[in-house]
């Protein structure tokens, strides 16, 4: 039966009303269910900028990822200064000690997730502050352990006044934008230190007109992934993913690998089967 939209709209039982909804702002109106679609070329001179601007940090950031890469594929120091922190990280692992990564800042902020995924990937690692280094927490690094500086200049005020405090005995890592251990001020009193080399192909002012860490750090989280990921295998070959998946049972990863294993319980490997028989907790 028809009913006109006033009786429609002014019913107690009505559904609500599924026209789009208007939407005030300074500069204009929009509606809450129109298509984002990039604005035609000439009818939004401003949205068209800030679209390029906004493309050109994805475009930088790919290009550095590709540079880097490039780098690790044919420079000779950096592909032995992988493979030589792969090797020390898998023997300070062995011996029973941990990596530790230290940094302050953004760089900081990349030690920390840098730890995290070497941690859900059985690669015994801490993050350590530096300033709260200088203030009790060296008692953190025991004479097993390495170290692993994160700093873009190589030169980070608060890294460089730990390096009296470190023993020599202690292997020191380095991942900073040098190519060259010698030019590192971080590496320079320690010849037998390892570089990480994480080099941008321009600086950030140069590329978005600010000097604010992102495609430098964006490039250090991709190295730092690579190096987790390279140890992991080096460790432990082809048991890397079920100790990735005994170590995160939680959220939506979680979730999918109970589900696999239930759907596909002839493939599982040797930790998804001990935890269907109890032996491992699934939280």
């Amino acid at each position: 039966m028809y009913r006109p939209r006033e009786a429609v709209e002014s019913s107690p039982t009505a559904a609500p009303s599924l026209a789009p909804r208007m939407f005030t702002s300074k500069r204009k109106r929009f509606c809450a269910s129109a298509p984002l679609t990039p604005p035609l070329a000439g009818s939004d001179p401003e949205g068209a900028q800030l679209l390029s601007r906004a493309v050109n940090v994805l475009s930088t950031a790919a290009t550095a990822l590709s540079q880097v890469t490039l780098l690790y594929q044919s420079d000779h120091t950096a592909r032995a200064g992988l493979l030589r922190a792969v090797e020390c990280i898998t023997d300070v692992n062995t011996a029973g000690g941990k990596l530790v990564v230290c940094g302050v800042g953004k760089s900081g902020l990349v030690g920390k997730k840098t730890v995290a995924t070497m941690k859900s990937l059985g690669i015994a690692s801490s993050f350590l502050h530096s300033a709260d280094a200088l203030h009790g927490d060296l008692g953190d690094i025991s004479a097993r352990d390495a170290v692993l500086f994160i700093s873009y200049s190589g030169k980070t005020a608060e890294l460089v006044a730990l390096l009296d405090h470190i023993p020599h005995a202690t292997p020191l890592l380095a991942m900073t934008s040098h190519t060259s251990a010698a030019a590192c001020p971080l590496l320079a009193e320690r010849p037998d230190a390892i570089l990480l080399p994480a080099p941008i192909h321009e600086l950030e002012e140069a590329s978005f007109g600010v000097c604010a860490p992102t495609t430098s750090t964006t490039v250090a989280m991709a190295v730092g992934d690579m190096l987790a990921l390279t140890v992991a295998a080096a460790m432990h070959g082809d048991e890397a993913k079920g100790v990735f998946q005994r170590n995160h049972p939680g959220g939506a990863i979680g979730a999918t690998t109970m589900k696999r294993e239930e759907e596909e319980p002839g493939q599982e490997d040797g930790v998804c089967a001990k935890r269907h028989k109890g032996l491992v907790s699934p939280a």
